[in-house]
């Protein structure tokens, strides 16, 4: 009976223990647990011990959605959250986020488009409002008095040398497709691009069924 239950678990602990030499710090992790609302959002949430704690929203949306009209739509949809909300004006938002120290991070990239903060397990509440604020309330209005200022912005900036050569190499492959379209600029025709543009970049991609909160 013995030998019959040792046959039977060996199997078993043999996978436990490559799973551990393969994902050590796992071994005692807790595990994600994945819901769904009822508006279609899905929600991942994992039980930490430490005192800071990270949340995101994250959007299957990205240059890969844009079309030759709308190049560039994903990179100033991201950069305009940091103009600030109805709710939340640009130095209101900067005021807040500073007060909780924490740290509030937007990216677009070729598929999916990020807004995440990490703070302290105490200002969850008000870290996740915040999240919610901006990606409901896309402040896609704020593009006439603050575009010359983002593509200003975004002349001067130095993007790493890998990061072109990898968006260069993407648009030779994939010239004809829209998942070709540039990750980090230049954008063809961005200069033209209205509120008009990104409020249907935005309606059309940053729907609940594109979404996980994390």
């Amino acid at each position: 009976m013995f030998g019959s239950i040792t046959r039977q678990m060996r199997p078993r602990l043999s996978r436990g223990l490559t799973q551990v030499l393969a994902e050590p710090m796992a071994w005692n992790q807790a595990p994600v647990v994945v819901t769904t609302l009822p508006n279609g959002v899905r929600v991942a949430t994992k039980e930490t011990f430490g005192e800071t704690t990270s949340a995101g929203v994250f959007i299957n949306a990205g240059t890969r959605d844009e079309s030759r009209e709308t190049a560039g739509a994903a990179y100033l949809t991201e950069q305009l959250a940091f103009t600030g909300t109805r709710k939340r004006p640009k130095d209101r938002l900067a005021a807040e986020v500073e007060s909780m120290g924490a740290l509030l991070d937007m990216s677009a990239g070729r598929e999916q488009t990020s807004y995440t903060i990490s703070m302290c397990n105490k200002d969850l509440k008000q870290g996740v409002d915040i999240l919610t604020d901006l990606v409901t309330s896309c402040p896609v209005g704020n593009i006439a008095k603050e575009k010359e200022g983002i593509l200003k912005t975004m002349d001067e900036i130095e993007t790493p040398t890998r990061a072109v050569l990898d968006d260069r190499l993407h648009m030779c492959a994939w010239r004809d497709y829209a998942l070709g379209f540039s990750g980090v600029g230049p954008f063809d025709g961005i200069e033209g691009l209205t509120e008009a543009h990104l409020q249907s970049f935005v309606n059309a991609n940053y729907t609940a069924g594109n979404m996980v909160f994390a």
